[in-house]
């Protein structure tokens, strides 16, 4: 496993203790770690992934608990990323999950820098206030796993 592995998992343990890390967190902390790696930075200046793995992280535990096979949302949305209308089989791969996660928080900070949440919360309602309060809150957690 690599460095980001361990520091995602450690974010994931702040959040959500267990006594069974690697049991309750492993594969969605892998997946976090693989699309990071992959699929790269969300913020400039994020050399090392952290940040945009912290935001990853916080996305999941705020959508889902960090629990990589759910559905909520009415039945709309699926997988840890809590992707609205996205398919079934995204329960089911932890990967494929973050990763369309990962691509949603990319358009949606393009949408939005000052409220980067805002799009991959409410969509076209970015604008709102509801959008924008989450937008702070899922930031502000991730800045709490990023000491910097």
């Amino acid at each position: 496993m690599t460095a980001l592995y361990w520091i995602v998992l450690s974010m994931m343990l702040r959040l959500s203790p267990t006594e069974t890390p690697i049991v309750r967190h492993g594969a969605l902390a892998t997946a976090i770690t693989i699309v990071s790696l992959e699929e790269g930075a969300l913020f400039a200046n994020d050399p090392d992934l952290e940040r945009t793995a912290a935001l990853l992280v916080a996305v999941a535990f705020r959508e889902s608990s960090l629990t990589a096979s759910i559905v909520g949302d009415g039945g709309h949305a699926v997988c840890a990323m809590q992707i609205y209308d996205g398919p079934r089989t995204l329960n089911d791969d932890p990967i494929a999950c973050v990763r369309m996660g990962h691509r949603m928080l990319k358009t949606s900070i393009r949408v939005d820098r000052t409220n980067p949440i805002a799009f991959y919360a409410r969509g076209p309602r970015f604008a709102s206030e509801e959008a924008r309060r989450i937008s702070r809150d899922r930031m502000a957690l991730a800045r709490t796993l990023v000491p910097r």
